[in-house]
């Protein structure tokens, strides 16, 4: 049986999709019914465990983290930055989680 996947977004991670045109908007949701139904199809990250990148253009990157049935999105952005923003929202998720 298929796990129930529940997507949450990081907070800032509306401020990415503000940044995407109408276009990649487009791509990005079918893109997030694709991860909702096989999260772990895509190549794992180093760096974050269970966290996961989903090209969505040539230079944009959604990256996503696995927490029991709960799929976290990150960011999605140019490939350079979004690998940077990640571990800084993969860090203070951690923080909350911890207080």
């Amino acid at each position: 049986m298929l796990a129930d996947w529940q997507i949450k977004e990081h907070p800032d991670f509306f401020k990415d999709l503000d940044n995407l045109s109408t276009k990649d908007l487009g791509i990005f949701y079918k893109k997030k019914n694709k991860i909702k139904q096989n999260p772990e199809r895509q190549k794992h990250l180093s760096g974050g465990e269970n966290c996961y990148r989903e090209p969505v253009t040539d230079n944009i990157r959604l990256i996503y983290f696995i927490e029991g049935n709960t799929i976290w999105l990150f960011t999605i952005g140019k490939h350079k930055e979004s690998y940077k923003e990640y571990l800084k929202r993969l860090y203070s998720l951690r923080i909350k989680d911890i207080k």
